[in-house]
């Protein structure tokens, strides 16, 4: 009879968190970061410490909630808010899952410059959706294993132009790259927030690993800064160093900008071509595993009676298929919309980015509402919590700020056509309970 799981440590802790945030989301970061300029530097620490803060909100909800999930904590707010937070929640993780095709695409288009064109790039994004929702009917166990190998070649070059690149930067460079928008200083620093803000998506996720880390109350905290420090600090030298490596416009038309940093580093093209090859695997792989866990976060609110039913059934191999069809259908239905934008790579990667974030931030928000009106129902003064919940939010409203109006209408269109499509479908399952009472 074996004993119970070793627990993680302080080093084992970090690198939970490390490899929990680090992934996919830098890939495409120093091309859109590029349109702006250098001056995202002061962006990018800005957003650092505001997604600081709202890691810490997710670690005190850990310690004070037995579900800390975004839709748990919104439903302790107010059930209303629980059921629009587990929808905004889940389909803003959804529209983010194809920005994640998108840049593993934009790494391949240095091999097929057709995936440029928005119709080419529209087809084969949509073609991957259904692809990938047929694996993942049978489970995913190869998939992950290969998701984890090249995620971790991912971050080998990541980390390798962050150290080496400094070797080959031009602070004369940088300095002409600092604000190639157009826009005043203030702006253009607030323009690079929602892009940014995407890297850190999945702070959450920190708070539902205090089981598997020992003395929780002291390694989560502690390891959970270390780590986040540890990605932040990799993230910002790897795609600072850029901007004083090569003129702002030639970032600009390079998706696959850090196979183009691998190639100055070493000077080596075959090097390049493998780091685009690995990163654009790394992304499209990671897609699967990140639309499973959009499916199972559906289903969790499914069965909270906040989606539809159909979230809710699982087939033989406790795959929720129904669920992961009905994602397909509105991923694809967002590619389309792209299509017809006629997005590029780029532009396509922006908008979907910044339409997944601002959905995300609803949720994040009352996250720390959570926090508060807890401590306030028990009695408390909690004055370090209120202090963080207050910077989280002061974070994340800055984030709406930084959001263009046409942005902003957008996702209001798209939230005002999201929920009249629950409220009808939610009304047609409640008909046969009604017929039946």
């Amino acid at each position: 009879m074996s004993g119970p799981a070793k627990k993680l440590g302080l080093a084992g802790a970090i690198f939970l968190i490390v490899s929990s945030l680090a992934g996919s989301g830098v890939i495409a970061l120093p091309q859109q970061l590029a349109f702006t300029g250098s001056i995202t530097l002061v962006s990018f620490i800005l957003v650092t410490l505001g997604a600081l803060c709202l890691t810490m909100v997710y670690v005190r909800a850990g310690q004070l909630f037995d579900d800390p999930s975004p839709t748990a904590l919104a439903t302790f707010v107010n059930p209303v808010l629980g059921a629009k937070s587990g929808l905004f929640y889940v389909y803003a993780n959804l529209i983010s899952n194809v920005s994640i095709l998108i840049a593993g695409l934009g790494y391949l288009a240095m091999f097929v410059p057709a995936l440029n064109h928005p119709l080419v790039l529209g087809l084969t994004v949509i073609a991957l959706i259904w692809l990938f929702v047929l694996l993942s009917l049978h489970g995913v166990g190869v998939i992950t294993k290969v998701v984890s190998i090249t995620v971790t070649m991912l971050l080998i070059a990541v980390v390798a132009t962050g150290l080496v690149g400094w070797l080959d930067f031009s602070p004369t460079l940088f300095a002409q790259n600092w604000n190639v928008s157009g826009k005043g200083d203030a702006p253009a620093i607030m323009s690079g927030f929602a892009v940014l803000i995407f890297s850190f998506v999945g702070v959450e996720s920190v708070a539902t690993n205090s089981a598997l880390i020992e003395n929780p109350r002291r390694n989560v905290p502690l390891a959970t800064i270390i780590g986040f420090v540890i990605v932040a600090v990799i993230y910002i030298a790897s795609t600072t160093v850029m901007e004083g490596m090569f003129p702002a416009k030639e970032i600009q038309t390079a998706p696959a900008s850090f196979a183009l940093a691998m190639q100055r580093i070493f000077g080596s093209v075959v090097l390049a071509d493998a780091v685009s090859v690995v990163m654009s695997v790394a992304c499209i792989a990671s897609f699967l595993v990140w639309n499973l866990s959009s499916a199972s976060a559906a289903k969790t609110s499914a069965e909270q009676g906040f989606l539809p039913a159909i979230y809710a059934r699982t087939n033989r191999y406790g795959i929720n298929g129904p669920g992961l069809v009905v994602n397909a259908v509105i991923m694809t239905v967002v590619e389309l919309v792209l299509m017809l934008l006629g997005s590029n790579v780029a532009a396509a990667f922006n908008i979907t980015v910044t339409i997944s974030v601002l959905l995300l931030l609803f949720p994040y928000f009352w996250s720390g509402i959570a926090i508060v009106k807890k401590h306030l129902i028990e009695g408390r003064r909690a004055v370090g919590d209120t202090i963080i919940v207050l910077l989280s939010s002061l974070f994340i409203i800055s984030a709406f700020a930084s959001a263009t109006l046409n942005e902003l209408w957008l996702v209001i269109a798209l939230v005002m056509v999201a929920m009249a499509v629950y409220v009808l479908i939610l009304a047609k399952c409640e008909q046969p309970r009604n017929r039946n009472s």
